[in-house]
């Protein structure tokens, strides 16, 4: 009997081992999109704002590149696209010298990251 079910086992506990290593995997971009977000937000002029937006792209890259579960990752990029849209709708109203424009560009992002948090969470 434990012959057969040892197979089983391995597999099942080394996969259960790695699900930690895969939240935090995503944890760290993650962290950093919100650094960059709040220090956008607070940011007294365009040049800062666009340092901090171009970064939180960069990280939303790397998050995007993250392993997850399947059941969750298709609603995690979609939400993950939606805020890259949002991004670079704000740093185009930027360019065009609209802080104001590029300012409400980032509080929908606030509102996606509300939305889709659910599914950047690893568990099930």
């Amino acid at each position: 009997m434990l012959k057969t079910v040892r197979p089983l086992l391995l597999p099942l506990i080394f996969g259960l081992m790695t699900l930690p290593a895969v939240a935090a995997d995503l944890e760290q971009p993650m962290k950093k999109i919100g650094f960059n977000y709040k220090q956008a937000v607070k940011a007294d002029d365009a040049a800062t704002m666009e340092k901090h937006i171009n970064e939180m792209k960069a990280q939303l890259d790397v998050a995007k590149q993250k392993n997850m579960p399947a059941a969750k990752k298709e609603k995690f990029l979609e939400g993950m696209n939606e805020v890259q849209t949002e991004l670079d709708a704000s740093l185009a109203a930027l360019k065009a010298g609209d802080e104001a424009k590029a300012r409400e560009h980032l509080a929908k992002v606030n509102d996606l990251k509300k939305e889709y948090h659910k599914y950047a969470k690893q568990k099930g």
